[in-house]
């Protein structure tokens, strides 16, 4: 693409790049567009819209064309750009960890909504916490709560670290390494929790999946020749970390939800459960009550 005509404003940039998006593929080409121009300008995409006329130089239309290629090879605009709004909240993101989607929100709501109950300062454990964001968000929104953030990639944490530290939570969310619910050896807090929250891999290992989820990594997304690999062990063993009427609040993929309340029902610990659509109007999320 061409931009060395200085002609270029940012309105004119926008139409032309949502265009170009289109043709690639790219969903959500207007706002795409916006995003990666305001990166590539310093500014936010409000910020856009008091520059229509504004003409960038040499050195941000050359961002934005590095920008627009690589998302024409339907690489995810967050992490062209390193980050990700979730729960509105913006978290760094990485090729390291998965990116935050909206229906993961249902976990953070649920779980506050339960530690909002308690007459005390809650315990979360959140489970494959990748960049942190499930973990992050309950902290944010709940005054007192101390969330252990577990994930077997030493990169992962080290992406849920930081964004603990930028939403001045670390000091109440504690990222540890470990596989699934094997408490980590250095964790010294609680042992049975009011919440756990889990977003395991859950797509079927060789399920074609869309363009953008292949630059994901692998291991975040992919759950077995069913995709229940990981959440079986979690049903198994999460009654055995919940306090009494404490709750497991865990996504899973389309289509699961019937092998997940079996597996919720045998294994054993819980009460009441709860599935929750997300807002495609699918099945998602499991809240089970220990009893």
């Amino acid at each position: 693409m061409h931009m060395e005509d200085s002609g270029w404003t940012v309105l004119k940039l926008l139409g032309w790049a949502k265009d170009f998006l289109a043709r690639a593929g790219v969903e959500e080409p207007r706002l795409s567009a916006e995003i990666l121009l305001g990166h590539a300008l310093g500014c936010d995409r409000l910020g856009l819209y008091t520059r229509y006329d504004y003409h960038p130089g040499e050195e941000q239309l050359t961002a934005f064309r590095q920008f627009l290629r690589r998302a024409k090879n339907l690489e995810p605009i967050a992490y062209l750009i390193g980050q990700k709004e979730f729960y509105s909240l913006r978290f760094k993101v990485t090729s390291d960890v998965l990116i935050p989607r909206p229906e993961s929100e249902i976990l953070v709501s649920e779980a506050v909504s339960h530690l909002r109950r308690l007459d005390r300062p809650g315990w979360v454990w959140d489970v494959a916490t990748g960049s942190g964001c499930v973990a992050v968000a309950i902290a944010v929104h709940v005054g007192g709560v101390q969330v252990l953030a577990t994930d077997i990639s030493p990169a992962a944490l080290a992406v849920a670290s930081e964004n603990a530290v930028a939403h001045g939570v670390a000091d109440r969310v504690k990222c540890l390494q470990a596989d699934l619910l094997n408490p980590p050896s250095q964790w010294s807090g609680q042992r049975s929790f009011d919440v756990i929250t889990a977003n395991p891999p859950y797509v079927p290992t060789g399920q074609t999946v869309g363009e953008p989820v292949k630059h994901e990594p692998p291991s975040a997304v992919f759950g077995g020749a069913d995709g229940l690999d990981f959440i079986r062990p979690i049903l198994r063993d999460a009654g055995g970390f919940l306090a009494p009427g404490g709750v497991l609040v865990m996504e899973f993929g389309a289509g699961q939800a019937r092998s997940v309340r079996d597996l919720t029902d045998s294994a054993g610990h819980f009460g009441p459960l709860r599935l929750i659509r997300d807002h495609a109007g699918i099945e998602r999320v499991i809240v089970a009550q220990r009893r």
